[in-house]
């Protein structure tokens, strides 16, 4: 059972990112981008921490990867966003609105309120350079890509998806061939699995593994394999046992533990991981 399951997520989510690039399937809520509010680059590693305005507290906490990207799961309700990093200062003074020509969806320390059903939280962040941080720039070597670009070439390739589109339909009108019908029949197949393919969820789930029902509000956190006390994203789960945790393509150890009303922790799993190149990761952990 576990095997079909593997496979048809994975035939899942391949299909799905072939859809993405057609531009039938935008994830632009999968993460936000901490960046360089002057050179728009983005910024690692940025501390960024969720805050509950009901009570204070963090309710979900996470470290930026190489490319800058972050994420959070959070039930409705308001919620403020507390980023830092050495050399930077937030919120930005010199980006004040809502966009910045590259970047869209932009926060600025404001209170921001959830309605409706648990979403995930992902605005696109600024922070004003302080000073010259020579260990920033030299990581710009290590990305390959950054969101900029890759929003750019998803459009690009839209923009020329459609336009063979309406070629074809006016070759179809004026000189009609097989090969024209064989390009109309993959539109057709295409249109047909973004109608019916469901899209891949963003967020994982803790499971009790005896009643198969979701735990809620038990602490998720990701480490680094070989640096098991670096933290580099902790939730809690929320509905149904969700959870969001974002990171670089890599191996991790991922725990899950319980708080009592003393404060007293108990780790309820641990389990080596591995997250692919989406960022994220999506699977049932039982306990």
């Amino acid at each position: 059972m576990r095997f079909f399951y593997t496979f048809f997520s994975g035939v899942n989510r391949l299909l799905n990112s072939f859809l993405m690039l057609f531009g039938f399937r935008w994830f632009q809520n999968r993460w936000g981008v901490v960046y360089d509010s002057v050179s728009k680059q983005p910024l690692d590693p940025v501390q960024i921490k969720l805050i509950d305005a009901s009570s204070g507290k963090v309710a979900q906490s996470s470290v930026t990867d190489l490319s800058g990207r972050y994420g959070f799961l959070a039930t409705p309700g308001k919620f403020k966003i507390f980023v830092s990093k050495t050399n930077y200062a937030f919120p930005s003074k010199s980006i004040r609105c809502d966009s910045d020509g590259i970047y869209k969806n932009l926060y600025g320390g404001q209170l921001f309120e959830l309605l409706g059903e648990s979403d995930v939280i992902s605005f696109n962040i600024p922070m004003d350079p302080l000073r010259v941080d020579w260990n920033q720039q030299a990581k710009q070597s290590l990305i390959k890509t950054s969101a900029f670009s890759e929003n750019l070439a998803l459009k690009t390739t839209s923009i020329l998806f459609w336009a063979v589109f309406i070629f074809a339909l006016a070759s179809l009108y004026f000189s009609p061939s097989n090969f024209v019908y064989g390009i109309l029949a993959f539109y057709c197949l295409v249109l047909f699995l973004a109608m019916v393919l469901p899209k891949p969820r963003l967020w994982g789930r803790v499971m009790d593994g005896k009643t198969k029902q979701p735990l809620v509000g038990v602490i998720v956190e990701l480490t680094h394999t070989k640096f098991p006390d670096v933290v580099v994203a902790k939730g809690i789960t929320l509905d149904q046992g969700k959870f969001f945790l974002r990171a670089h393509r890599g191996e991790y150890l991922i725990k899950i533990t319980s708080e009592n009303e003393f404060g007293q922790k108990s780790l309820l799993k641990s389990k080596k991981i591995k997250i692919g190149g989406g960022g994220y990761y999506s699977r049932d952990i039982m306990i």
